[in-house]
């Protein structure tokens, strides 16, 4: 790793804050990482450094790969449950924000509302790290990319699919939102496949849309999963509510999506055997998990040769690593 640190003390709350090259060098130092960590080397980056861990609802990806990954920089992470004193209603975000910010270093905040990260950042002195919340998930989608580059040592033409499955409940387009965000950056042909009606929100597509001109990416809308999936290299699978029902989706609600009040019109969206027979032989299948095993995907794929899954939640631990490393 250098030992300039550019990133120090800079919130992550959506990737548009970051360049192309400050994401490279993030998957450049979690491979870095996860070769220390593979060869028994220390790599105590944070001795001494404390992280705030604040949930609005659980995630066992979430929290273990921040607390294991503080404890592997030498750290140590703070966990606070949806159910603490701190919660939103409880207490001001500005005064826990002021207040935390002279414990600890830092702030993991996963947050059913990005307005409120945005706050929490507004009155913090110490880095806020947005772990999910409906307008953005960064840490998934840079430990998604990770996958490819890893094996490709690049991701300029790598065909990136992020393709749309029924679920039986509503789900955010946090994971969709920040794959535009970065994805756009990085020089991949980004493919978004999704039935009519399913759009991320305008304003998000078109930022995407000018970031693929300005780095050489090309971003694609296919309604049709079959065309999609073709010459694939990554089927990311990924459900999704539509836009105006993304924030109720976040909160177990968004009842209204027409998946959900219809769903035999989408249940044929689904990720199987034929679906990744279509891509590439050596097409990696991502879900950031948990799946709607049976709607979205079936077990056949996700237990077959071309499943990355796991892979891809350990990458949480190696880029979230990166991230700490360079903000705290």
């Amino acid at each position: 790793m250098s030992s300039k640190r550019p990133m120090k003390g800079r919130d992550l709350l959506t990737w548009r804050d970051y360049t192309r090259e400050e994401i490279l060098k993030l998957l450049d130092t979690a491979i870095e990482l996860k070769d220390k960590l593979q060869k028994g080397e220390p790599h105590e980056l944070l001795k001494g450094k404390n992280l705030a861990m604040l949930f609005e609802w659980e995630s066992t990806r979430t929290r273990t790969s921040f607390e294991v990954g503080m404890e592997q920089l030498g750290g140590h992470a703070i966990y606070y449950p949806p159910n603490a004193s701190w919660g939103k209603g409880k207490e001001p975000l500005k005064h826990k924000a002021s207040v935390l910010s002279r414990y600890v270093d830092g702030i993991m905040y996963r947050a059913f509302n990005f307005s409120d990260q945005l706050e929490m950042a507004k009155w913090a002195d110490v880095p806020i790290i947005n772990a999910n919340s409906e307008a953005g998930h960064p840490c998934q989608a840079l430990s998604d990319f990770m996958v490819p580059y890893e094996r490709k040592r690049t991701l300029k033409r790598v065909r990136y699919v992020m393709m749309w499955a029924f679920c039986p409940y509503s789900k955010p387009l946090g994971v969709v939102n920040s794959t535009l965000e970065a994805g756009t950056k990085l020089g991949m042909d980004l493919v978004l496949a999704y039935p009519e009606g399913y759009d991320p929100n305008p304003e998000m597509m078109e930022y995407a849309r000018e970031q693929a001109k300005k780095h050489g990416s090309t971003l694609t809308v296919i309604h049709d999963m079959e065309e999609a999936a073709e010459n694939a290299d990554v089927i990311h699978v990924k459900g999704w509510a539509p836009d105006i029902y993304a924030t109720k989706g976040m909160e177990g609600k968004g009842t209204e999506a027409p998946h959900i009040k219809e769903p035999k019109k989408y249940k044929h969206w689904i990720v199987d055997d034929h679906i990744v027979s279509l891509a590439k032989k050596d097409v990696m299948v991502e879900h950031a998990l948990p799946a709607a095993v049976g709607d979205e995907v079936t077990d056949k794929v996700l237990d077959g040769p071309n499943s990355v899954i796991y892979e891809e939640a350990e990458n949480r631990l190696h880029t979230q690593k990166a991230i700490l490393s360079y903000l705290l």
